[in-house]
């Protein structure tokens, strides 16, 4: 697994800028609601829409030395990269895929996605 930063990201590399990921709010809310994830969140980890501090936490913290597992070329939408996590929160585990997207090769990942690998 590398470390080094290289454009386009490739696959076994760790996502650039990792350490200031970010998403929006309702992002998360829409993963942790029913409509989204939510079902399969409150399986495997008991977490709902009032966790999504701590679960956005547990996904920021885990994606920081997990290698991109697909690299997917948007062209003028940009990049986007799975990276497959462990998430742990309050004493449970799940493996999980999350989905980052960079508009530019400069810009920090934003979550687009995560659900967990049943």
């Amino acid at each position: 697994m590398s470390s080094a930063a290289t454009w386009p990201p490739q696959v076994g590399e760790l996502l650039s800028r990792a350490a200031k990921a970010y998403t929006a709010p309702e992002k998360l809310a829409w993963i942790l609601s029913q409509e989204g994830h939510g079902r399969e969140w409150a399986r495997v980890l008991r977490v709902g829409e009032h966790d999504a501090r701590r679960f956005w936490e547990a996904i920021a913290h885990a994606v920081l030395d997990a290698p991109i597992c697909k690299v997917i070329d948007r062209g003028p939408h940009g990049t986007v990269c799975g990276v497959e996590i462990t998430l742990a929160i309050s004493g449970r585990a799940a493996k999980a895929r999350t989905s980052w997207h960079y508009k530019y090769a400069l810009d920090a990942p934003r979550l687009v996605t995560a659900y967990p690998r049943l």
